[in-house]
């Protein structure tokens, strides 16, 4: 049995419900406020009490910096209550934290440590023949909170030292930790602006406890 063909109103009026969803979809598309990007970006002025530290081997920091499984997204995220989260609305990181930390914490440690090198790697540059060590870097907690009628972002982090081109049994700089904190305005771009102060706040703490 062949089916029945549509009555030719009824096909006008579904072709006028499909154009209708269509503009109505194109509309919504169009009031939507569109994303905001950011990055960590800017160059934080050097804390007023930097020192290149005494260690004046040349530092290979590793390009795998472990970080919590929540920052692996796009969102920049709020902590909420005991245990919530909840994305800052229509703001996105351009770049995955985990590709910008390594590369932005190295930046920070060169200009800390100057005159001494800092590469960002898995081993040291081919040419170099001085002395050198690998530093691992560790992130327990990279997330804001609301504080009052702003909010705080606070860093958590764990490094240590491993040899990379050094004699046997060479002194490595003691193990660190940080815990430190970051206050700015309830806004995006403040929020991200604190990201990237902290980077450099826990640079100068890696180089001043070297």
């Amino acid at each position: 049995m062949k089916p029945t063909p549509l009555p030719q109103e009824w096909r006008r009026r579904d072709a006028c419900i499909a154009l209708a969803a269509a503009t109505l979809a194109g509309c919504a598309t169009r009031d939507t406020p569109p994303r905001r990007l950011y990055g960590l970006t800017g160059t934080p002025p050097l804390p007023a009490d930097a020192r290149p530290g005494q260690d004046g081997r040349a530092w290979v920091l590793s390009p795998h910096i472990a970080l919590p499984e929540l920052l692996d997204r796009d969102e920049i995220l709020v902590a909420e209550g005991s245990a919530g989260l909840r994305p800052w609305p229509e703001a996105r990181w351009a770049e995955p934290l985990r590709e910008a930390l390594p590369r932005v914490l190295a930046e920070d440690l060169w200009r800390l440590r100057q005159p001494y090198p800092v590469t960002l790697g898995s081993k040291a540059q081919p040419t170099s023949g001085a002395e050198s060590l690998r530093l691992i870097v560790q992130v327990d907690e990279w997330l804001a909170r609301d504080d009052g009628a702003g909010l705080q972002l606070k860093l958590r982090a764990r490094w240590h030292w491993a040899p990379l081109h050094a004699p046997a049994g060479t002194a490595l700089p003691a193990p660190g930790s940080a815990d430190l904190k970051v206050a700015c305005s309830a806004q995006a771009d403040a929020l991200a602006g604190a990201y990237r102060l902290s980077v450099m706040t826990l640079a100068a703490r890696i180089v001043a406890t070297s």
